[in-house]
């Protein structure tokens, strides 16, 4: 039998905040695993003081695809999809007035993006988050 995970995710690193542990598990079972991320994470804040330099900011979206692919890779994911979102940012953020941040789409667009994915995709499971009551992020 062909067996298919699906998760899906806001960002780019929360595949690796987030449920690691079960993908690398099941990935290692031979299940396959399929990644799908929202937005390119570019309002996300840089930890590192060492990467904390402007050409680092003015391409972050960039470099957070490119961490992503690899972290993927590690954890077992055989395909990554991503929706091409702008991220929101936190609430009230400038981020979230921007016409194309993912906050600002229309929820008939998001959706079918998402069935999409999961008609081709065709999981038998899907990982995925409540509605951030107690996380107000957009």
């Amino acid at each position: 039998m062909d067996r298919r995970l699906l998760a899906i995710h806001a960002h780019p690193d929360d595949e690796s905040s987030k449920g690691a542990g079960t993908v690398i598990h099941y990935s290692d079972l031979g299940v396959r695993c399929t990644l799908v991320v929202a937005t390119g994470g570019e309002e996300g804040d840089i930890l590192n003081p060492a990467m904390d330099r402007p050409e680092v900011a003015a391409n972050l979206r960039a470099i957070r695809m490119e961490e992503l692919d690899k972290a993927a890779a590690i954890l077992g994911y055989t395909e990554i999809y991503r929706l091409g979102y702008r991220d929101s940012g936190m609430p009230d953020s400038e981020a979230n007035h921007r016409p194309d941040a993912f906050t600002n789409i229309e929820e008939e667009v998001a959706l079918a993006a998402m069935v999409s994915v999961i008609r081709t995709v065709r999981p038998q499971v899907i990982l995925g988050y409540d509605d951030h009551e107690y996380y107000p992020h957009p």
